[in-house]
């Protein structure tokens, strides 16, 4: 049972003044939380010298609405602590729903005097949501077998391939709903927002069922998986004060023509190409990409030498695999981007832009090798550590460790960054597992 006790000094509500209890089902109280304000601090009694409507008017003008705009579902005499001054103040609360913008508001008026005075004011809408047809993260893994997607199958990996390439069937797709809207028509939300995309996609109605024949559709791929990356993060406990991402995070999803896709630190905006399949059509596409804003917001400039450089491609893999790994057969669950490669002769079997799953240490490192390649030997270090953490467990150690890291660091160093890491959020008791994979990795002195 949970009781809630309202404070009502002479009668009016003190808003957020309460005394709740709470007893198990044994009848014994657990917990006990005390908000009311102190006696010493109650008036002697109240004044109220604004009226509901003067209060009305005042709040309408905050909100920036008009009554025509606007439904007034609540005006109330309350009392209103005042943290400044440490007393309750006398006010009137106003609920103003507006349709245009979509918002929902709540605000404390200054009773006391006839001053327009604004005590809080917040749009406190659950942001709208939207609906919206995607591949998650791919039609191969929906599929369970990239031959399906081919009109002929031996043409898989032919030079010519891509004619015999067919639009994924409506199986491939998932129905889902699009959170944190800010309710203007737009793929646009507190945490991700699609406005450097030219030809964007506008429903009134936040319906954006559309497929990957239509215009529109890698739009909301981006939006759903970056959206729910960030949430991700957020459950990790990134959030609040130690959130990674500030502000909405942009993306362009038809930014370039070249089959390609980058985050640019300076812009820290994500594009995507169209060449080929269309790289925002995969969410582990999305999801590499995503990888390096990660590492970017925590550790600006991160990957300014070779090993840095290979560290940030091998997170974005292992981040994408990680992800999805729940969502994919056991024969693709090491295969990243197997749709935005699914015709690429990349010697992987199944196709795949990349695996996390090789054999090689740290030794066979090439400093003339591209940072892809040797990325591979990181993305299978990190792969190891999820499957003897499991996927929450490591993910939260391999993001935490990015704080310690610089933009030139060494895979030594990620790796005591790792062990640090466990230290601080699981008292260690991941050490001898993690030390025993760094050294199987050959990534030395760091025991």
């Amino acid at each position: 049972q949970h009781v809630i006790f309202q404070q009502r000094p002479f009668g009016i509500a003190a808003h957020r003044g309460y005394v709740t209890v709470h007893i198990d089902p044994d009848g014994r109280v657990y917990l006990a939380k005390n908000r009311a304000v102190p006696r010493r601090l109650l008036p002697r009694k109240p004044t109220f010298k604004l009226t509901l409507d003067e209060a009305v008017s005042i709040a309408l003008n905050k909100a920036k609405t008009t009554r025509r705009t606007a439904t007034v579902r609540d005006r109330k005499r309350m009392w209103f602590f005042n943290s400044d001054r440490g007393e309750l103040r006398e006010a009137i609360r106003v609920r103003l729903i507006a349709r245009n913008p979509r918002c929902d508001w709540i605000i404390f008026v200054n009773a006391r005097t006839r001053s327009p005075r604004i005590f809080s004011a917040n749009d406190n809408l659950s942001r709208a949501l939207g609906r919206a047809l995607v591949f998650d993260p791919n039609p191969v893994a929906s599929l369970g077998d990239h031959t399906l997607l081919f009109t002929d199958p031996r043409k898989v990996g032919n030079a010519d391939g891509w004619r015999y390439l067919r639009k994924p069937p409506l199986e491939a797709y998932v129905e889902v709903r699009l959170a944190g809207l800010k309710g203007n028509g737009r793929l646009e939300g507190s945490r991700v927002t699609t406005r450097p995309t030219k030809r964007r996609l506008r429903r009134k109605d936040h319906d954006f069922r559309v497929t990957s024949k239509q215009g529109g559709f890698e739009e909301a791929m981006a939006y759903f998986h970056l959206d729910r990356a960030i949430r991700y993060l957020e459950s990790l406990g990134y959030r609040g004060k130690r959130a990674i991402f500030k502000a909405p995070l942009e993306v362009d999803v038809n930014g370039t023509r070249l089959d390609q896709a980058h985050y640019s630190p300076g812009e820290k905006r994500l594009t995507f190409g169209t060449g080929g399949v269309d790289c925002a059509e995969d969410g582990e596409t999305i999801l590499h990409e995503f990888g390096h804003a990660l590492q970017d917001f925590i550790c600006p400039g991160f990957g300014q030498s070779p090993q840095a450089e290979a560290m940030g491609e091998g997170f974005g893999d292992y981040l994408a695999a990680s992800f999805f790994a729940d969502k994919k057969t056991a024969r693709y669950r090491t295969s990243v981007m197997t749709w935005d490669a699914v015709n690429w002769d990349s010697g992987h079997d199944p196709p795949a832009l990349r695996r996390v799953d090789s054999r090689r240490t740290f030794k066979s490192f090439d400093e003339s090798a591209g940072c892809h390649e040797n990325g591979e030997i990181w993305s299978a270090t990190l792969w190891d550590i999820y499957q003897e953490l499991g996927r929450d467990r490591a993910d939260r150690l391999i993001i935490e460790s990015h704080f310690q890291l610089d933009g030139h660091t060494k895979f030594s160093r990620g790796a005591r960054a790792i062990l640090d890491a466990d230290d601080n959020l699981c008292r260690g008791v991941h050490r001898a597992a993690l030390t025993r994979i760094f050294r199987r990795r050959r990534i030395e002195r760091v025991s």
